[in-house]
């Protein structure tokens, strides 16, 4: 077989997206580089092969290698900007980015990967900008039209954003994530749409993957049309393999958070540790998803002096970076950075959030999984405020399994088991900080959040060294923070009381869960 050939061949096992093809594809193309001088494409493709099979920053060798070979080679170039987006290295994200420029500043690709980078810096108006122009290029191209009506329902233009997912739906009737949009941005199931999804069901040649986007959809459509039973059968069936394809290690998890709890136990969070003041005043809101973090981000992003910038990892990817040891707490790391009074999680934290266009000198992060941290937040970030929000545990933990919820650190969230496990770790860190922090630490209740709203905004405001302003008590007009997450649609509605207790219909679907929750 010629090497043309060969190479082919690798190319329809990556292509097959499966964890077995891409091995079987990685020994192929390891064996056929013994066999062929150094060369451009090859290494590129070996790079996306280790990329797919987990090794995000072992692939970056063989871009770099790629583009070394060969510098007029756009393809290594799109990859290595694409991987330092997902690790949010904004710096190098951009050093690719204009490598890029100068060689094809029109090449689809690096359109689609800057607009993610600016999506992500929460410029969404340049990167909706560099997604037009995209489609100008390939107008029937799916991924820059769902990626746009995105970034239209993100900033609440709704209308928008259901023209252009039906445009996509009628390029490809099995693009099944349009649909769950469209049904969540529409008041009524449309019959042609729904009749696609059911039949849909018959289509054998649509993956185990796109099966769970299918699943998901139908699940939604049904929910929207009142029938609970149905809604369950197939929300079931799609957190099955959303599950398959995120496995989460509820044993890993506990050692991490008893990691926390055995270094900080006798900590002495009293004292002053010198670090500089933050360049902007940050207000952390964290808790579980779907507790309300996106609703106090909407009312404090109301006020004229805060910016919203909804979810930011910056703070997570410092700490794993920093202290992170066989997935624990580095407790006698911490130690040395704290005698060497090194300001690195700041620094880290700030460099990632410099690249963000604000203009206000208060900003929030409502990072949920940022409760795991608090205590750090409280040593490294001492004139931040810490909000901590609290739900019903059986409605948050209900919402929780009936919202898709596809964010790399939400892999707990597909099955009755481990939301009860996540939740029960959750509880104890918690408790653990509240304890610790004392008064540092303002809890809010969700529930009173909704039925005394004016208070409750007065009382969070006053909370964050904010004077009150009428505008934060009508979220849904003076919102400034844009929206990513499950909660773009409930969000932008003026406060409504049907979300409490949403748990006692669906109750008999969730037993086993509901059995364990206090």
């Amino acid at each position: 077989m010629n090497i043309e050939n060969q190479i082919t061949k690798i190319d329809e096992l990556v292509r097959k997206g499966s964890k077995a093809s891409y091995k079987l594809a990685l020994d192929k193309i390891t064996n056929l580089q013994k066999k062929i001088p150094p060369n451009s494409f090859i290494q590129n493709l070996n790079g996306i092969i280790v990329q797919k099979l987990g090794g995000i920053k072992d692939s970056i060798k063989y871009y770099e290698k790629s583009h070394k070979i060969n510098n007029k080679n756009i393809s290594p170039l799109n990859n290595l900007s694409f991987i330092y987006e997902l690790l949010k290295e904004w710096d190098l994200a951009k050093k690719y980015f204009d490598k890029i420029f100068k060689l094809e500043p029109e090449n689809l690709i690096f359109l689609i990967n800057i607009s993610n980078f600016y999506f992500s810096i929460n410029q969404i108006k340049k990167s909706s900008l560099s997604l037009k122009k995209a489609i100008k290029i390939s107008p029937n191209n799916i991924k820059a039209l769902f990626k746009l009506a995105r970034n239209y329902a993100n900033e609440g233009a709704f209308d928008e954003s259901v023209d252009l997912l039906k445009k996509i739906i009628e390029i490809d009737k099995n693009f099944f994530p349009a649909y769950t949009h469209l049904i969540n941005l529409q008041s009524k199931i449309d019959t042609q749409y729904f009749d696609n999804l059911m039949n849909a069901l018959n289509n054998k040649n649509i993956t185990e993957y796109q099966k769970a986007d299918l699943y998901y959809a139908i699940a939604i459509a049904h929910e929207k049309m009142k029938n609970d039973e149905d809604f369950f059968k197939y929300l079931n069936r799609a957190n099955k393999l959303f599950k398959k394809k995120n496995e989460f290690n509820s044993e890993k998890n506990s050692q991490f958070v008893n990691s926390l709890i055995s270094c900080f136990k006798d900590f002495n969070f009293n004292k002053n540790f010198n670090f500089p003041t933050e360049e902007k005043k940050i207000i952390f809101i964290c808790g579980l998803p779907r507790s309300g973090t996106t609703l106090i981000e909407q009312i404090l992003s109301s006020h004229s002096k805060v910016s919203g910038q909804g979810e930011l990892e910056y703070l997570s990817l410092a700490i794993k970076k920093t202290l992170f040891k066989d997935a624990k707490f580095d407790c006698e790391k911490l130690s040395q950075i704290l005698l060497q009074k090194n300001n690195v999680l700041p620094e880290s934290y700030f460099n990632r959030l410099n690249h963000h266009d604000i203009n206000e000198k208060i900003i929030t992060d409502k990072m949920p999984i940022n409760f795991q941290f608090l205590g750090l937040i409280h040593i490294f970030f001492p004139n931040a405020k810490i909000i901590l929000t609290k739900r019903n545990p059986k409605d948050v933990c209900t919402s929780i399994f009936k919202n898709n919820l596809p964010a790399e650190n939400m892999n707990w969230t597909f099955s009755e088991k481990d939301i009860l496990d996540y939740y029960n770790s959750y509880k104890k860190i918690t408790n653990f900080w509240k304890e610790k922090l004392n008064n540092k630490i303002y809890e809010v209740s969700y529930e009173k959040l909704i039925l005394d709203n004016e208070n409750q905004v007065k009382n969070i405001l006053k909370f964050c060294d904010l004077d009150f302003e009428k505008n934060c008590l009508d979220h849904s007009k003076n919102s400034k923070a844009n929206i990513s997450t499950a909660s773009m649609y409930q969000a932008r509605k003026p406060i409504y009381k049907s979300s409490i207790n949403i748990s006692f219909k669906y109750q008999k679907y969730l037993n086993s869960l509901f059995t364990n929750l206090e």
